[in-house]
């Protein structure tokens, strides 16, 4: 999910606009990429390491930004973009994980029969 997730938000919401992406698309594309990691935090195992799993995770959001930004922008200031969104997504992918993995063990909890946390 982590690695799908940025490629396939760029499909959902980019790849078929005609001209520059406006600032809802580019919203959409981030919402769609916390919800997959949220997704990922859900699918990941207990004992997985989140924080190997969060680099991966931008790694594949920078790649995924890099190819799109880079393809609009003949210029070069799409790097300032890169280093604006790199801290924010370093910042928010251990969280976005262990939320996805919060909710899914309430969920198995909840399954199970047992009360909630």
């Amino acid at each position: 999910m982590v690695v799908v997730g940025p490629p396939v938000a760029w499909l959902l919401w980019v790849s078929w606009s005609e001209d520059k992406a406006s600032d809802a698309v580019h919203v959409a594309w981030f919402a769609t990429v916390a919800a997959s990691w949220i997704v990922a935090g859900a699918l990941v195992g207990r004992r997985s390491t989140r924080v190997r799993i969060a680099a991966v995770a931008v790694v594949s959001a920078l790649a995924t930004l890099f190819g799109w930004w880079s393809s609009q922008d003949e210029s070069g200031l799409f790097v300032v973009g890169l280093i604006i969104a790199t801290p924010f997504l370093l910042l928010m992918s251990l969280p976005l994980l262990w939320i996805g993995n919060a909710w899914s063990l309430h969920v198995r909890s909840r399954s199970k029969g047992r009360p909630a946390p």
